[in-house]
C-alpha cells in the first residue's frame, strides 16, 4: 500500500466550526466567588468529595469552593503527586520515580487507563531510524495556528513539537519490552501487534501499565481506587499538596516540596461538565469504558481560582472505533456519497474529518451511510485525500471482506437492498444517488463543491453496491486548566500558580474549537510529552535534554 505522503497529510487541517455553540449561556460555566455566592443565599451546591461542605450556592455543582478537609487518615510526604495515571500521568510517574523524585500517585482506578492506541511525536527516533525525513516543526505549527482559533499558547506548543521526539525517545529507552510501530502518518507512533482495531487499543494499555509497574518498582507509591478531592494551598495560594479519598470514604493527604501534576483527564463522562463545556457531545455514545473522566480537574482548580478554558472545549469524536455492535469498517475518512436516514445527501464528504463526524451527529438518529460500488477499490491508494482515516488498513481488500462478513458492511446487488437493510427512504435515497452520479459525470459538484477529481471515480453505477454505517462517539474533549509554556497551571489573572502542573487532556491553552488531525495522535503525545517535561520543570531541569 502506498504510504501516506507528508505533503497530503498536513493538508488534513481542520478547519473549526463549533465556535458558534460558545454562545452567552456558557459564560455562567465559571465559578461563583465564595463571596457573591454566598450572597445569593442559595442551597450550598454539592462540591467534590462527600462529606466535604460547601458554602452558598451556583449555577453548577462545582461553582462554590467546598470547605477544607481536615481529618485525615493517613498522611504522605512527597516531592511529587501526579493525580491520575493515563497517557500524562504513567510516563511522568515513571520519569519522577527513576529521576529519584519522592513520588505519589493518586489514581482513580485500580490500574493506569487511558483510551486511544497511538501517540504524536515528531521526530522520534522510530520515524527517523525508518528512513522517514524530518518534520519541519515550524511549519507544522503554522499550520496548526491555522485552525487553532487563537486559542493556543504558541510557546505550549511548539515545546511540544520541539521536544516531542525526545520524550518519546526517553519512553521507548526505557519500556524496551513494547516496541511500536511507526504508523503511516509519520508523526505518530502506536503499540500494536498488527493494524487492527480489536488489538490497538490493548496494545496501548499495556504499555501504560507497564509504565506504572516500572514506576512503582522504582518507589513511587500507588494509591490506587483513591481519586484526588481537593488541592491543598498555603496562605499565598501556593499548592503545596493535593487530599485523596479512598474506598472506605476515609481521607488522605499528600503534601509535596515540589509540585502537584494533574493528569486526571477531561469531563467527558459527567454530563453537567459537557453542558457547560462541550453541549455538542451530549447525546453523542460515549466510548469509554470506565466513567472516570469526570472534570476533577476543573473542579478542584477552580476551587483555588485557576483559570478554566473557556468553552466550548475541542472535541474529539470520530468514527473509529466504532460502538456499534456491526463492529468496525475501515475508510471512515474516503469522500464516498454519504447519506442520513432520510435518504437525504447532507454536505461535503471532503470536509476535514472531525467536521464530517459532527455533521454526522446533527443528523436524525446521529448516523449517516457511506455509499460506494464495486469500484471501492479503485484509487483507495492515491486518492489525493488527506483526511487521516482515508487508508487506516494495512491489507484493503482482507480488511474489507472480514467487515462484509461481519455485517459492518452492508452487500447488495441493488441500491433498493441498501436502502431495506438500513430503513433508509427508498424513494429519497434512490434519488439521490442518481443526482450523485450525474454530479460525478460533469466532474463537478454543484451541490456541495467537493473537489472534481474525486467525483470522478466515486460514481454508484456497478454492482455489488455497499453501504457503511457511521455513528459518531466520544473519545475525549481536550481543555481544562489553562497553563503556560511550561503547563503551570495559571490563575484567573493569567498568573501562574505556584506548585501545579497540568497536563494530558486535563491541560488547557493547546487547542482551538476542534481536535484537529494536522497532529494525529495529539491527545496521548502531548500526555506523554508535557507531562514528563512538567517533572522536568519541578526539578528546575526543563531545558535539559530529557534523559
Amino acid at each position: 500500500m502506498k504510504e501516506l505522503s507528508r505533503r497530503n497529510f498536513i493538508k488534513g487541517a481542520l478547519a473549526g466550526g463549533a465556535a458558534v455553540a460558545a454562545g452567552a449561556g456558557l459564560a455562567a460555566c465559571s465559578p461563583a466567588s465564595p463571596q457573591s455566592a454566598a450572597a445569593d443565599g442559595q442551597k450550598a451546591a454539592e462540591a467534590g468529595a462527600e462529606g466535604a461542605a460547601s458554602t452558598g450556592g451556583g449555577r453548577w455543582s462545582w461553582s462554590v469552593k467546598p470547605e477544607p478537609i481536615t481529618e485525615f487518615a493517613d498522611t504522605y510526604d512527597a516531592d511529587v503527586c501526579i493525580v491520575g495515571l493515563g497517557a500524562a500521568g504513567a510516563p511522568s510517574a515513571l520519569y519522577a520515580a527513576t529521576h529519584g523524585l519522592k513520588t505519589v500517585v493518586l489514581q482513580k482506578g485500580n490500574a493506569a487507563i487511558s483510551n486511544g492506541w497511538c501517540a504524536n511525536a515528531i521526530n522520534n527516533k522510530a520515524w527517523l531510524e525508518s528512513g522517514g525525513e524530518p518534520f519541519d516543526t515550524g511549519k507544522l505549527y503554522a499550520d496548526f495556528a491555522e485552525i487553532s482559533n487563537g486559542r493556543d499558547n504558541g510557546k505550549l506548543v511548539m515545546n511540544f513539537l520541539n521536544r516531542g521526539g525526545e520524550v518519546m525517545n526517553w519512553i521507548m529507552d526505557n519500556t524496551p519490552e513494547k516496541t511500536p510501530v511507526v504508523v503511516e502518518k509519520g508523526q505518530t507512533i502506536g503499540w500494536y501487534v498488527d493494524n487492527d482495531f480489536s488489538t490497538r487499543y490493548a496494545q496501548y494499555a499495556e504499555l501504560l501499565k507497564l509504565m506504572g509497574d516500572k514506576a512503582e518498582a522504582a518507589g513511587a507509591t500507588m494509591l490506587w481506587d483513591t481519586p484526588a478531592v481537593q488541592l491543598i494551598t498555603n496562605e499565598s495560594g501556593d499548592v503545596t499538596g493535593v487530599i485523596g479519598q479512598n474506598k472506605k470514604g476515609e481521607y488522605v493527604r499528600v503534601n509535596t516540596s515540589k509540585g502537584v501534576l494533574m493528569a486526571c483527564g477531561d469531563i467527558s463522562d459527567d454530563e453537567e461538565m459537557l453542558e457547560c463545556y462541550a453541549p455538542l457531545l451530549l447525546g453523542v455514545h460515549n466510548m469509554h469504558g470506565a466513567p472516570n473522566n469526570t472534570g476533577d480537574a476543573v473542579r478542584m482548580g477552580s476551587w483555588i481560582g485557576a483559570q478554566v478554558t473557556p468553552a466550548p472545549h475541542a472535541l474529539m469524536m470520530h468514527f473509529d472505533p466504532t460502538w456499534l455492535p456491526e463492529g468496525n469498517a475501515p475508510f471512515s475518512g474516503i469522500p464516498w456519497l454519504r447519506v442520513n436516514k432520510k435518504g437525504v445527501r447532507f454536505g461535503n464528504e471532503d470536509a476535514p474529518y472531525q467536521g464530517v463526524v459532527q455533521a454526522v451527529a446533527a443528523q436524525p438518529e446521529k448516523l449517516a451511510f457511506q455509499i460506494t460500488d464495486s469500484h471501492w477499490m479503485d484509487h483507495i491508494d492515491d486518492m489525493p485525500n488527506p483526511n487521516s482515516h482515508s487508508r487506516e488498513t494495512a491489507d484493503p481488500a482482507k480488511d474489507w471482506e472480514k467487515a462484509v462478513k461481519g455485517g459492518a458492511i452492508i452487500e447488495s446487488d441493488t441500491l433498493e437492498g441498501l436502502a431495506e437493510a438500513y430503513d433508509i427512504d427508498k424513494q429519497t435515497f434512490l434519488a439521490t444517488v442518481e443526482r450523485y452520479n450525474e454530479l460525478c459525470d460533469k466532474g463537478v459538484d454543484e451541490d456541495f463543491g467537493v473537489k472534481g477529481e474525486f467525483m470522478g471515480y466515486t460514481a454508484i453505477k456497478e454492482p455489488p453496491f455497499y453501504a457503511i454505517k457511521r455513528a459518531p462517539g466520544v473519545l475525549a474533549t481536550v481543555g481544562g486548566l489553562q497553563v503556560e509554556e511550561h503547563s503551570r497551571v495559571l490563575d484567573e489573572n493569567g498568573d501562574v500558580i505556584k506548585g501545579l502542573w497540568a497536563a494530558g487532556d486535563c491541560g488547557g491553552s493547546f487547542y482551538g474549537h476542534e481536535y484537529p488531525m494536522v497532529l494525529p495522535g495529539g491527545s496521548i503525545g502531548r500526555g506523554f510529552v508535557l507531562g514528563v517535561l512538567s517533572i522536568k520543570d519541578m526539578m528546575d531541569d526543563f531545558d535539559s535534554m530529557t534523559a
